[in-house]
Formats: C-alpha cells, structure tokens, sequence
C-alpha cells in the first residue's frame, strides 16, 4: 500500500492565480498537487523508487506463467502466455490499487480534512488518479514482452483507451463508497484486501476464457460459474485488454463491455451520493 506520510499542508495551498482564474482551475491545480504527492510519497526512501511498478507485475507474472504454463499445462491462446498474462495482470493491478489507495484516502489525510477547508472528494480521485499514473509507467513492460512474441500494434490499440476510462470510472465509483465507509468502519480496510484477492480468482486474468467455457459448461457448477464471472465488470475490461495486446483486435465482447460502462457509470453515481450523506461527521470521525 503507498506511504500516506503528508506533505506540509502549506503546500496543498493552490498557488496565487490571476484575478480571472475561477474555482474550476484552482480545483484543478489542487487536485495535480494531490495527485504529485501520492505519486511521490509512494516511492518516497525506496531503493528501487519506480522499479517497483516494474518488477511487482513481472514476478507475478513469472510465478503464473510457471505455474499455470509449465505445471498446470494451461494452453494460452495467442501464442505467448506472458503477454497473455501480464496484459489482464496490469488492467487488474490498476483496480485493485485503486481501490485499496482509495480506500485509505480520507483518513490518511486526516490533519487535512480537520484543518482544511477544500472538497474532500478530491482525496479520493487524486488517489485513483496515481494508480492511473503507476499503471501508464507499468504498461512499459509490456513492450519487451510483445516484441519478443512477435506481437504487432494496430488500430485496436485505440480501445485501449475506453478500456482504462472503465477501469478508472469503476475504482472511482467504489473507491469513494468505500473512502466513506473506512472513516466509520476501520475493518474495512481489512474486508477490501480480502475483497479484491477473492475478485482476482474470479476475473479471468491468469486462466483463459475459453478454459472457463471448456471446465464449466455444465451442471449446477458450471451455471455458477458463469453467473459469477458475467455480472463481473472487470471480466470484460480484462477480455479486452487481452483481445487488443495479445490478438490485435478490437474488443469482441462489445455487450459485456457495455454492461461494464453501465456498472461503472452506477458505481460513480451512487459513490458520490454516499460520499455527500457521510462527509459531515469526516471532520469529527477521523
């Protein structure tokens, strides 16, 4: 989880702007200070700094592709069980960091929500805005991986940006809910960290799709199975990123995809209406 140390609150003071300069550009400058330093203190007396959004996703996906490829004899379509796996392992690397940074935001900024006046919602997205940022450093690796396998960059790469604006709608949506919810209830944090392991195991990040339609197809079991991973937004978002890096091809699941969209806009929708009911005890609760 990123440090949560904070920087002097002084330095949160959106600096002076022209008298023309209206409350939507000094929100803006505040809300990059916030996402500055959530990026900065992440890394803050580290040894590697950055190289940790780097070798986290890698050693993760060594120890699946050994485990699934190599021991489980787990055939992965497209021809290179790495790009496979690390192209849903970033998308799902992104969310679940967001979600728990989110989680944590209003109450790591405690001396900020007693002693300064600001929309605290802005916590909560600069938190989800800095996972965004250590995902676009960790997309890097998979550019070694596509050109050893060969793997071509066409149009469909363009999806790629609809895909990221659902992963980000979707940890923003329940990472307010859940920013709410930590300052009343601190065993969430722990309920989060088991949440998101559960929901790993059952978005299809590190096993195929075709696998799930081969081993589930019938009985009460498979029906489960399926109920399971299709009301599951990130099961699209994961699709997709892995029909754009591994086939070079546009998302195939385009009803999946909308569904998605549709459950992030919801999320967002009910996140801040929670996030507006619960704010008035912040100040007292934190």
């Amino acid at each position: 989880m990123a440090s949560t140390e904070l920087l002097p609150e002084r330095s949160l003071q959106p600096r002076p702007r022209a008298p023309h300069a209206g409350p939507l550009a000094t929100r803006f400058e505040l809300l990059s200070e916030l996402v500055r330093r959530d990026v900065r203190s992440r890394y803050r007396g580290s040894v590697l700094g950055v190289g940790w959004t780097l070798l986290n996703p890698l050693i993760f996906m060594i120890v699946y592709s050994l485990v699934f490829g190599k021991f489980l004899h787990v055939h992965y379509p497209g021809g290179s069980p790495t790009v496979f796996i690390l192209s849903g392992l970033l998308a799902w690397t992104f969310f679940s960091q967001a979600l728990i940074m989110a989680t944590n935001s209003v109450v790591a900024n405690a001396g900020l929500v007693k002693k300064v006046a600001f929309p605290w919602v802005l916590l909560t997205v600069s938190s989800v805005l800095a996972a965004l940022v250590n995902f676009a450093i960790s997309l890097l690796l998979l550019i070694p991986f596509m050109l050893l396998a060969h793997k071509g960059v066409g149009p469909p790469i363009l999806a790629a940006v609809l895909l990221v604006a659902v992963t980000f709608a979707l940890s923003l949506g329940l990472g307010l809910v859940l920013a709410a919810g930590y300052v009343y209830l601190r065993d969430l944090q722990y309920l989060v960290n088991l949440g998101t392991l559960i929901w790993f195991y059952v978005t299809p990040v590190i096993y195929p799709w075709s696998l799930v339609q081969s081993k589930f197809s019938h009985g009460f079991e498979g029906a489960a199975a399926h109920v399971v991973l299709y009301i599951n937004p990130m099961t699209w978002v994961v699709l997709g990123f892995q029909d754009v890096f591994v086939y070079d091809r546009w998302p195939q699941h385009w009803h999946g995809l909308g569904y998605s969209v549709a459950f992030s806009l919801v999320s967002i929708w009910v996140g801040l209406r929670v996030f507006r009911r619960l704010r008035r005890r912040f100040a007292e609760e934190v």
